[in-house]
């Protein structure tokens, strides 16, 4: 492991702790700490298993589920949860239940995913000791830091609907759940799509106002449960320091923006029609620039 990583693996679960604790006061129940600790142990358990099954991809199974771990021990802690905590505890399950069943179906009992094997052979001798801190720990982070502004409105909204907030907090509710009919609505028509055995090109239904609508709906989702944030104001937890979980969508809009979907598209230029179907159909986002 090079001089590089050894100095910014600290630096990021420094940063991740101080969330977790509420800038370093609260180590018990009155901040986020439990929940960061269930999220890094399940990664952990998924990096053990992944050893033994010698598959590292596996974690992309666990991903969806360890936002359902989070929010469920956030709950647990909160003494007095409000209607708006049930509900997004409610909707991270749907989600992440969803994602990882699904992720889980469709990669039961397959090979190694090409991207990890490729990780594998670079990382010869040190493999194993090299996806515990790249693949695991850094997923068990990023996992949390994204969960980190939905487990803090569950824990702390002050939420009623005759506060002045409310519309607001209903507003960033309808976004997120826009953003999962993107998803679900995305993933059955590919999935509809496949099993037809098209050899080309998905360019129908919501395929039509984004090449990327599960993407985009993703985007969605952590997007509007960080405005449904608008219930902290008068609760007993920092504004400043809610104005920082703001890391929570432009982490997930990074990784899929600039990562997940350059990957993608790079895989798709191989089907015929790409060239006429990018003119026509926005990369990410239904308004943006087409091409």
């Amino acid at each position: 492991m090079d001089t590089k990583r050894l100095i910014v693996y600290p630096v990021l679960l420094a940063a991740t702790l101080a969330i977790a604790t509420l800038g370093f006061t609260e180590f018990g129940t009155d901040g986020l700490f439990i929940p960061f600790l269930v999220v890094m142990g399940y990664f952990t358990a998924f990096y053990i298993a992944a050893q033994v099954l010698k598959n590292n991809s596996i974690v992309d199974i666990g991903w969806g589920f360890g936002f359902v771990l989070g929010a469920w021990t956030t709950l647990a802690i909160t003494e007095e949860p409000t209607v708006l905590s049930y509900a997004i505890v409610a909707f991270i399950t749907l989600w992440g239940l969803r994602l990882s069943l699904r992720l889980l179906r469709r990669n039961w009992r397959k090979p190694e995913d090409f991207r990890y094997a490729q990780w594998r052979k670079e990382w010869g001798k040190n493999a194993t000791i090299i996806a515990f801190f790249k693949v695991f720990m850094i997923q068990g982070i990023i996992n949390f830091i994204v969960g980190a502004a939905g487990y803090t409105v569950i824990k702390f909204n002050v939420f009623a609907l005759d506060n002045y907030t409310a519309a607001i907090v209903i507003l960033g509710f309808v976004i997120s759940l826009t953003g999962l009919f993107f998803e679900v609505v995305g993933d059955e028509q590919l999935r509809r799509h496949i099993k037809r055995g098209e050899s080309k090109l998905l360019t129908t239904g919501l395929w039509s106002l984004t090449r990327h609508p599960n993407y985009f709906g993703e985007i969605l989702i952590w997007s509007g449960l960080y405005i449904t944030g608008a219930s902290l104001i008068d609760a007993e937890v920092s504004m400043l320091f809610y104005a920082v979980l703001i890391l929570s969508p432009i982490i997930m809009s990074t990784v899929l923006i600039k990562i997940s979907t350059p990957l993608l598209e790079r895989n798709m230029k191989k089907y015929e029609g790409w060239d006429e179907y990018a003119k026509k159909t926005p990369m990410l986002f239904p308004w943006g620039k087409k091409g």
